[in-house]
């Protein structure tokens, strides 16, 4: 396991000599504390917080059984792996239907198999907690109403807009479709002064050219300022917020006007005297209306007024980060509207979603996970569940294969020096991942053939699993794609030397059984 995520575990064995010969083989990846019972166990869990129990089953006074109910109750987010013998293969079932990650037989040989199933145990508390502190983020944010984000680019963006809530100069708001402007347009309308009044959300490119100046400004004699019979859009927005998306698709007449509403606060109507209006307008656009102004399809004054504060919202594809945060908050909407069972994105699944271009941004994203949880079959998200596009697995403008060296696009977007380095990483992970398959998992056998000691390819590999890409190796086993996980308990080591007999991983942890099934 990764030094610097070094994991306390709690090893509970009512045998010395066993408690003994275990602790010093997990000593190498955890730090490890023994119990000699189950009181003693739940004592130590009172008062100490650890990442995972190695638990045998057979045990005096208080069964394994019984102190694995109690962890469960009491300490639910800690995972359990139990120990148990030939004999006791059906209790050790059943301890994993009642809540253990996965049990392993004993005698434990080699030893080294043992460390998987624990890191394994330790891996899925770690995924479950990050999927926890998304729902929270979400949550906090779908309270508050505001954009989901966390990358640095869009967090800016967002502070930018809110700085000038209190204001009522336009704002114009930049970006492809998708990007989340009229998130942003609602969130500065509800943190300014016209929160208590209406916000009004028009679609430009949906209005009839013929028509777009009746909808936005009315039928002119008799025009209702409230909004109502012969009112248009801009009556019925007064005193709260117009937001005109893809403002660049209005007529150049119905520029004009909306250009008097601008400077003036005021809708001009053939044959009746102008009627004030006092309207925030928050614009956007996805086409550069520079370049339009210059083409005369946009009026260059309307432009200079609009872009009294302009704020450019980056794609999905540059900001990566917040695909997680997205698709969590995604998930659980499109779950409950359903009224489906998913719960989470499978590790596969999710290594899928970060590298896709996303080039209907968070719209397609959307999309894409709500196509996923009506595929679902269980309560993750698997790369089956996903749409061709994203999961590249037919048409005929399918993605490269999992392993296929290609230079990324959004590569070309950053530094060299950090392309370079992605580029590297990503190479690492091809090229162990096919390796380690290749050899059936044999690391003795995968360094002889990378003309690689043992140890220095057993620490590359660990290095590629600590990128937190583990899928590239097969991490995620019992998520449906049936490769085994990164550091997974199949690594085989071949006979003589430091790799001798009784150093092969054995098949009992192989597979271990998932919560809520034998096997």
């Amino acid at each position: 396991m990764n030094a610097r995520a070094r994991a306390r575990i709690l090893l509970v064995d009512d045998e010395p000599a066993q408690r003994r010969s275990l602790a010093r083989a997990l000593v190498r990846d955890f730090d490890v504390l023994t119990a000699e019972d189950g009181p003693a166990a739940l004592g130590l869990l009172a008062t100490t917080r650890v990442e995972a129990v190695l638990l045998d089953l057979a045990m005096p006074r208080m069964s394994g059984a019984e102190v694995l109910a109690e962890i469960k109750a009491a300490h639910p987010d800690v995972e359990v792996v139990v120990m148990a013998g030939h004999a006791e293969l059906d209790a050790a079932v059943a301890a994993v239907r009642a809540g253990a990650y996965a049990f392993v037989t004993k005698p434990v040989e080699p030893e080294a198999a043992l460390s998987i199933a624990v890191e394994r145990a330790i891996e899925r508390r770690r995924l479950e907690g990050r999927a926890r502190a998304l729902e929270e983020r979400v949550g906090e944010h779908e309270q508050l109403g505001e954009v989901i984000a966390s990358s640095a680019a869009m967090q800016d963006a967002y502070r930018r807009a809110l700085g000038v809530a209190s204001v009522a100069a336009p704002i114009l708001l930049v970006g492809e479709r998708g990007t989340g402007k009229e998130l942003v347009a609602r969130a500065v309308h509800r943190r300014g002064p016209r929160a208590g009044r209406r916000f009004v959300a028009v679609d430009c490119s949906a209005l009839p050219a013929p028509r777009a100046e009746e909808e936005l400004f009315g039928e002119g004699r008799g025009a209702s300022p409230d909004g109502g019979a012969g009112g248009g859009l801009i009556d019925a927005a007064d005193g709260g917020t117009l937001f005109l998306d893809e403002v660049s698709a209005l007529p150049l007449a119905a520029q004009a006007r909306l250009l008097r509403v601008l400077t003036h606060g005021e809708v001009a109507a053939a044959g009746d005297a102008p009627r004030r209006v006092d309207v925030r307008v928050i614009a956007s656009t996805c086409a550069d209306l520079r370049a339009r102004a210059a083409a005369g399809d946009f009026r260059e004054d309307l432009l200079y007024r609009l872009g009294v504060v302009v704020i450019e919202l980056p794609p999905l594809r540059r900001r990566r980060e917040d695909i997680a945060l997205l698709a969590s908050h995604f998930l659980h909407r499109c779950a409950r509207r359903h009224g489906r069972g998913v719960a989470r994105i499978g590790p596969e699944a999710a290594r899928l979603l970060r590298e896709h271009a996303w080039p209907g941004n968070a719209g397609e994203l959307e999309s894409a996970i709500e196509h996923a949880v009506l595929s679902a079959r269980g309560d993750a998200i698997l790369p089956a569940d996903l749409p061709p596009a994203v999961s590249g697995r037919a048409g005929p403008d399918r993605r490269p294969p999992r392993d296929a060296l290609v230079l990324p696009a959004q590569l070309c977007e950053l530094p060299y020096a950090e392309a370079k380095e992605r580029a590297i990483e990503a190479f690492d992970q091809i090229y162990i991942g096919r390796l380690l398959q290749r050899t059936g998992n044999n690391l003795s056998e995968a360094a002889r053939q990378a003309g690689m000691d043992r140890s220095n390819f057993r620490r590359l590999k660990k290095k590629v699993a600590s990128r937190g890409d583990e899928a590239a190796m097969g991490e995620g086993a019992g998520e449906g794609d049936g490769t085994g996980e990164g550091d997974g308990t199949g690594d085989k080591d071949g006979p003589g030397g430091e790799d001798g007999p009784g150093d092969e991983d054995g098949a009992e942890a192989a597979a271990p059984p998932r919560r809520g099934g034998a096997g």
